[in-house]
């Protein structure tokens, strides 16, 4: 266990400070966990088993409208079965070399490969789950004992963040359970404190007592330069692991060469940290739904099962049941008794109230935006669907491109640790990755290179360009037929159109001719160019010398 001293006091006082400062916003989180998704709010209070007793009332068309937009977040970001994000050079022209391109494709590659064999897709539906439902999702990025990349959500109301100048998260503090079991697992005996060591000395709390701990990640003002074989307590950012129950007591110290979460938010909301959830501008009309539905419960109910009106002596003679048969006298039938009573509420305005309410909260949540092609009555040309789909993608970009922005800091850590481990082709590695110590040392750092996200968005925009491209090579190709002058054509570089539409398929790497192979190509094209030139030029000679014997035999005869 660390001993205390100043650092020790201030890691413990900036996370209580942090802490406090989430608490004031985790009361409109637990209100749309309550009444969108209630599930979620397990992950928030850490809870293990549902609570039976625990009452709770929730918006199916909030929960279904959640859904349709974190699936979109999936479908338009991150698409399991499709290519979302390309490494490419940030050189451009003459400063790059064109053996650049192939060593970040294949690293595009590798890195694909190696977020398919982890949780990746399924921990970043909930972190997306989390972004639309209280505004703030979070991604925790880090490495299993035999080096596979690992990553863990984390539900919104267990941590606490703050800024760096930028604007981008470079601190945060979350709070979470270990049992004494996990916790020496993790920490080491000696490093924890006596109440957690005496819980793991009694068989009965060791796999079933819990205690909270805290995780506070920060920047630390100074730090060795490079990234790999630091001491851990002299790297970029702070890891500190301390006990949360009772006493503050800093169990651990280490460190990370880059920041290890993702935290992305749907909206920004002012000068705040945290993130504006969709949900939060039709509380109203969730509440409303909500009323309005046990209102229409109650009025479907007496409808079927209609208040009667009875005179006191036909206290229990009136027969209810189905084909029941009721005696009644004189004075009950003149009266018109018993009968009917208080049943004309109109169920059909109570409908489109709930209907005009359920309306605004799709809306609040793009439902129409991202279903476009739902309530189209008719058959529709593939132009026509993407043309629909893109204009539907690009409406919505706001909320996509802010999370492209937040995912940087991830791409970082995932390109980072791959690097690290020997992933990546160790020929021809870029030198713009590297950045070198100023100070004159071997050492060196890390850069991200260019990210390429190849979601919908891009694709739409992508979509314009291959058209503008097709366009063109269209009206050059009627110009040129027309007049005999290629110069149009000519102005279009064939190899870089080619490379534009392979990248665009997502086609593996490996069927691509390299800069080599193609130079090579070329070079053999050149050199039977040039063969047949010779042996036209051969040909042209002999035809010559033929015709001249021709013509001096004519003139002897």
């Amino acid at each position: 266990m660390v001993r205390s001293n100043t650092r020790s006091l201030q890691y413990i006082d900036t996370a209580d400070a942090l802490l406090a400062d989430m608490y004031g916003w985790s009361g409109d989180w637990d209100w749309l966990r309550k009444h969108i998704m209630p599930r979620t709010q397990a992950g928030a209070d850490r809870e293990e088993r549902p609570s039976a007793s625990a009452k709770r009332l929730h918006s199916t068309v909030a929960i279904k409208s959640l859904r349709i937009l974190t699936g979109a977040h999936i479908m338009y970001i991150t698409p399991s079965n499709q290519r979302w994000f390309s490494f490419q050079s940030g050189l451009r022209g003459k400063e790059k070399l064109s053996r650049v391109d192939e060593w970040f494709a294949e690293s595009t590659e590798i890195t694909f490969g190696e977020l398919s064999r982890s949780n990746f897709y399924t921990e970043i539906h909930e972190t997306f789950l989390d972004r639309c439902l209280t505004g703030t999702g979070c991604l925790f990025c880090d490495t299993l004992a035999d080096g596979r990349l690992n990553f863990r959500h984390i539900p919104s109301g267990t941590y606490a963040i703050a800024e760096g100048e930028n604007g981008q998260v470079d601190t945060l503090v979350r709070k979470f359970k270990l049992t004494p079991h996990q916790a020496v697992s993790k920490f080491g005996y000696k490093n924890l404190p006596e109440k957690i060591r005496t819980a793991w000395e009694d068989p009965k709390k060791r796999y079933t007592e819990k205690h909270e701990y805290l995780h506070l990640v920060l920047p630390r003002l100074n730090y060795t330069f490079g990234h790999d074989l630091i001491n851990s307590k002299r790297m970029k950012w702070a890891s500190v692991y301390m006990t949360a129950d009772g006493e503050r007591h800093i169990i651990r110290e280490e460190g990370y060469p880059e920041f290890p979460y993702l935290v992305t938010r749907f909206l920004r909301y002012g000068e705040g940290p945290y993130g504006y959830a969709p949900g939060l501008d039709v509380m109203e009309e969730i509440m409303a739904t909500l009323k309005l539905e046990r209102v229409m419960d109650v009025l479907g109910e007496v409808a079927a099962f209609p208040r009667i009106l009875q005179l006191a002596d036909q206290v229990g003679e009136v027969d209810l049941r189905a084909g029941g048969v009721t005696t009644i006298k004189s004075a009950a039938a003149a009266a018109k008794l018993p009968r009917e009573w208080a049943t004309a509420g109109r169920y059909d305005v109570g409908k489109d109230r709930i209907t005009d309410k359920e309306q605004k909260i799709r809306e609040a949540y793009f439902v129409d935006m991202l279903m476009p092609l739902a309530n189209i009555d008719r058959q529709m040309t593939a132009t026509e669907i993407n043309a629909r789909q893109e204009e539907r993608v690009l409406s919505f970009s706001p909320s996509l491109t802010l999370f492209i922005s937040d995912c940087n800091v991830l791409m970082h850590r995932v390109f980072s640790i791959l690097f690290r481990q020997g992933k990546f082709p160790q020929d021809d590695v870029p030198k713009e990755l590297i950045v070198p110590d100023r100070g004159g040392s071997e050492n060196f750092e890390i850069e991200l290179p260019n990210v390429q996200y190849l979601g919908r968005i891009s694709q739409a925009i992508a979509n314009a360009q291959q058209q503008g491209l097709e366009y063109f090579m269209s009206v050059a190709l009627n110009y040129t037929q027309a007049t005999g002058d290629t110069s149009m054509i000519e102005y279009v570089n064939p190899r870089k159109f080619a490379q534009f539409l392979y990248e665009r398929t997502g086609a593996p790497t490996s069927c691509r001719r390299t800069a080599r192979e193609l130079a090579e190509l070329d070079k053999q094209k050149q050199q039977a160019a040039e063969m047949q030139r010779k042996l036209a030029a051969t040909q042209g000679l002999k035809n010559a010398a033929g015709a001249q014997k021709d013509l001096a035999a004519a003139g002897a005869a």
